[in-house]
């Protein structure tokens, strides 16, 4: 056990005693707890955004996807070039998409896809920070992601946390130098198991009712005794309001059950598919409905340097079309989509010319990507790619974009700045322009 939080004896204050026997109580860890106070005490109690989304769900495929195998096939090109893969129509006019997504292919009325996506960087580390921060790695300075920028700034929207991740999340989808309170919350577990329980929010079987209720009393006594000696203090009445939250956290009926897929039927849980990425969908349109600010589902497995039309074609792709068009579709059914905003996107896409071993390597000079929901135009493509998907051809996109299309969503003027505890100041999307030409 770590006790070096134990150091500052001179700062340690009634509060610091209890919130140990708080966390203990609650099951939660000392992360947790910084999430929940600094994230409460930002919070600006809007039920919605001044911009066309008052959530996000970011779908992260990781490994690099292939723009021509999924959003951008090029039928007409050489077979060593356009692979395996059939282009099949779609719901909008004049858009293809690969033949092994044809439910995406009946959505495409409410999806954008973005085929002039470009990058300096193929390798997987760099190009996913680029991707989900909008900036290139910078030597000893942590940029925060996406959904800890919309929790700084926006704060929550109910008594769940406002960035969530479902899978365990990579370091570039961590807070940065905004500090771990604002880092995701990871449910743990495997969705698709039919025992999927959310770890924390039980309390510890040794914690009956009579317990809790002397733990209360004994905080009220002691804040009574320290009321005039932290009389205005902002730590303690962040401190305050993070237990206060805490416990609607845990004895909110509605917080709870967002995480309980039991609720669903089994034909929906069908719809979405059995397995881990189908039923994290599922699990984030439920947050959705629960009031969360912002989601990741990741779904890894793009890598295919070997063996690619298999790979993707009995596997990744027939999974990765059911799920996300159902999700589409169920957003869409309960009035969710016009105010959710749904990325997918990987770090970079594939090599246009198939090699030796059946695959696509690593390529960032040109690639793709798909939005629909919370503003975003359907039926539509921005930019294109050349003809052999080696090249933009036209409406260059770059992160720095993507950046401000997601913070231009959500309301968030991302040619705003913010600052590290060093006083160091970053501009949101630096050089970025939201992209316009997805924008109903």
């Amino acid at each position: 056990m770590d006790y070096n939080w134990l150091g500052d004896c001179e700062k340690f204050h009634r509060r610091d005693v209890l919130k140990v026997g708080v966390l203990s109580l609650m099951g939660l860890t000392l992360s947790k707890y910084y999430a929940l106070a600094d994230a409460t005490a930002k919070a600006n109690g809007m039920a919605q955004t001044s911009g066309t989304a008052d959530s996000v769900v970011l779908v992260w495929l990781a490994g690099g996807p292939s723009h021509l195998d999924t959003f951008d096939p090029k039928p007409d090109a050489p077979l060593e070039i356009r692979g395996n893969f059939k282009a099949i129509n779609t719901s909008a006019s004049g858009i293809q998409i690969s033949e092994h997504m044809p439910r995406l292919a009946d959505q495409m009325d409410k999806i954008t896809l973005v085929r002039s996506i470009t990058s300096p960087t193929a390798a997987h580390e760099i190009g996913t920070h680029y991707m989900l921060t909008g900036f290139m790695p910078l030597p000893g300075f942590a940029v925060p992601s996406y959904g800890s920028v919309a929790s700084h700034l926006l704060g929550p929207r109910s008594a769940l946390p406002p960035y969530i991740s479902i899978q365990q999340p990579g370091s570039e989808m961590g807070p940065g130098f905004l500090g771990a309170s604002l880092g995701p919350f990871c449910p743990g577990g495997d969705p698709a198991n039919p025992n999927f329980k959310v770890r924390d929010l039980d309390a510890p079987s040794y914690m009956t009712p009579e317990k809790e209720q002397r733990r209360k009393e004994l905080r009220d006594v002691v804040d009574e005794a320290f009321k005039q000696h932290e009389k205005g203090s902002d730590q303690a009445k962040a401190i305050d309001t993070f237990y206060n939250r805490a416990y609607t956290l845990l004895s909110s009926t509605e917080a709870r059950e967002a995480f309980d897929l039991k609720k669903e039927t089994n034909e929906l849980k069908d719809a979405y598919g059995r397995n881990n990425f189908g039923q994290s969908l599922l699990l984030s349109r439920r947050l959705v409905e629960a009031g969360v600010r912002f989601s990741t589902v990741t779904l890894g497995g793009w890598d295919n340097h070997t063996d690619i039309f298999n790979a993707l074609g009995r596997n990744h792709l027939p999974m990765f079309d059911q799920a996300m068009a159902t999700f589409l579709s169920d957003l869409a059914q309960r009035g969710l989509l016009n105010r959710t905003l749904v990325v997918v996107m990987g770090e970079f896409g594939r090599t246009p010319i198939v090699n030796r071993g059946a695959g696509r390597d690593h390529y960032s000079r040109v690639f793709s990507m798909m939005l629909a929901g919370g503003g975003v135009k359907g039926g539509n493509v921005v930019g294109a790619s050349d003809s052999k998907g080696m090249e933009p051809a036209a409406d260059l996109v770059r992160p720095e974009d993507i950046a401000a299309t997601i913070y231009h969503c959500l309301g968030i003027d991302y040619t705003q700045s913010i600052a590290s505890p060093e006083g160091i100041r970053i501009t949101l999307a630096r050089g970025g322009t939201h992209i316009h030409k997805a924008m109903a």
